[in-house]
Parts: C-alpha cells; sequence; structure tokens
C-alpha cells in the first residue's frame, strides 16, 4: 500500500494521506503482534525483523513523498532550479529510467545538445552587446523613437512623421499662412508621435509580459517533471528494496529450505 502512494498523482491531494494512515496501520499491527509473540531473550523473532524493515521503508516512503510534493508545488517567484538539477532531474536520471515527456524524448544525443546549447547560450549573454545593437541604442531605439542610421550597408529603419520643412512649402503660401500651417502640421505631428510611442510602450508591455509568462510556465513544467521523475525513482527503488528484504528473511527462516 506504502508503494502504491507513488503511483498518485501529486494533484490528488491523497498522497501523503495514504503513506501516514499506512504507517499508522502498520504500527499498530506491530503493536498487537508483539503482544502475541512469546517472550524470547535468546533472538529476535523473523517478523518482528520483517516489520522494522517495513516499518523502515514505509517512513522513507512518507519522508520522500513530503519531497515530491515540494518539487511539485515550486515556482518560479520562489525557487530557482540549479543547473545540477536540470541535469540529474530533467536528464540523466530521466534516460536511466527510460521516462520521457509526452513532446519530448530524452536520449544520451538530446542531452548533449541541451547542454551545447546551454553553454552557448550562457557564453553569448556573458558577452557585451554587439555594435549593432550599441548603435540602434544610441539612436534612440530602444525609447521608441526610431530614427536613421548610418551602418556599413549604409541601411535606414523607419522613423516618426517629422515636422515639416518651411523649405518644402510652395512658395505661393503667405508669410502668415505659412507659419500658421506649420505650426498646426508641427502639433499634429507632435501629437503622432506621442500616441505611438504610447502604444510602443504599451506593447513592449504586453509582449514582455507573455514572454515571461511562458517562461513561467516552463519553469513550473519543468518542476513538476522532476518531481515525477523522484516517483518513478523512488517507486522501483523502494519496491527493489521490498522484494529483496522480503526474499532475505524468507529464505533466513528455519525449516524453509529442506536439504
Amino acid at each position: 500500500m506504502a508503494l502504491l502512494g507513488f503511483t498518485l498523482p501529486p494533484d490528488a491531494g491523497e498522497k501523503l494521506t495514504l503513506g501516514v494512515t499506512v504507517m499508522l496501520s502498520l504500527t499498530v499491527f506491530m503493536n498487537i503482534v508483539s503482544e502475541l509473540m512469546p517472550i524470547t531473550s535468546d533472538a529476535v523473532p523473523l517478523v518482528g525483523t520483517y516489520f522494522n524493515f517495513i516499518m523502515g521503508m514505509v517512513a522513507c516512503s512518507v519522508v520522500l513523498t513530503v519531497l515530491v510534493l515540494n518539487y511539485h508545488h515550486r515556482t518560479p517567484e520562489t525557487h530557482d532550479m540549479p543547473t545540477w538539477s536540470k541535469r540529474v532531474f530533467l536528464q540523466w536520471l530521466p534516460w536511466l529510467l527510460r521516462y520521457s515527456r509526452p513532446t519530448k524524448k530524452i536520449t544520451i544525443k538530446s542531452i548533449m545538445m541541451e547542454n551545447k546549447m546551454a553553454a552557448k547560450i550562457s557564453k553569448c549573454c556573458s558577452t557585451p552587446s554587439s555594435p549593432l545593437h550599441q548603435k540602434l541604442h544610441e539612436n534612440g531605439g530602444m525609447n521608441g523613437v526610431f530614427r536613421p542610421i548610418s551602418l556599413n550597408g549604409g541601411g535606414y529603419v523607419r522613423s516618426f512623421p517629422t515636422p515639416v520643412d518651411e523649405e518644402s512649402f510652395p512658395g505661393g503660401c503667405s508669410s502668415q499662412v505659412h507659419h500658421c500651417c506649420c505650426s498646426t502640421r508641427r502639433n499634429v505631428a507632435q501629437d503622432i508621435s506621442k500616441e505611438v510611442k504610447q502604444i510602443l510602450k504599451e506593447l513592449r508591455f504586453l509582449t514582455k509580459r507573455l514572454r515571461d509568462k511562458d517562461e513561467e510556465d516552463e519553469v513550473i513544467s519543468d518542476w513538476k517533471f522532476a518531481a515525477m521523475v523522484i516517483d518513478r525513482f523512488c517507486l522501483l527503488g523502494l519496491t527493489l528494496y521490498t522484494i529483496l528484504t522480503t526474499v532475505i528473511l524468507f529464505l533466513s527462516a528455519p525449516h524453509v529450505i529442506v536439504p
């Protein structure tokens, strides 16, 4: 029953309850058996030894269940997954247990590729910005103002509407009308520029918000998958422990194997 607790999903809410219930039931049963056994001073009965081993296994299962639930409910706001945890619980241990995600198969080749890509990304993040990025930042590309920039190839980017120069007006317009038209167009251009800047600012905020949400969902998914891997590892390990303990105690009992 304690081993079946590792097959329950952590969101079921009965994972820890099952382990604690089994441990309490085993404790009561051990007290009943100890009262029925005769008092001997020569040796410890095999039944008592077997119950001690099983009690230790159930206690370990409860502790490991708490660890699994802790990993399952972790979020980016409270915990950061270390690099060793990613390599152990997301790469090598799933590959050893032949446990993969539904949309991703874990193999040695995929593990090596992920490690190389992570190394390249960390190396690129540690290097300074490229000359193009610095040029864009100097020309106001990061503040919502796009001006023509001259690169080695002579490229240009889109710019906002600018006030119309006075020389661009036809000469038939009087001076007063000319200045009135220029000021009107200048005011309209400034209003449009402010609105476009505000729209760009809101778009950047929404884009950053969506990107952060995707990153948070990915980190939460990694923690949940790590909890599932620990669950599978505990299930296999404690099952093997229970089988070996049962076989060893069964073979050590007298009159079981008759020569």
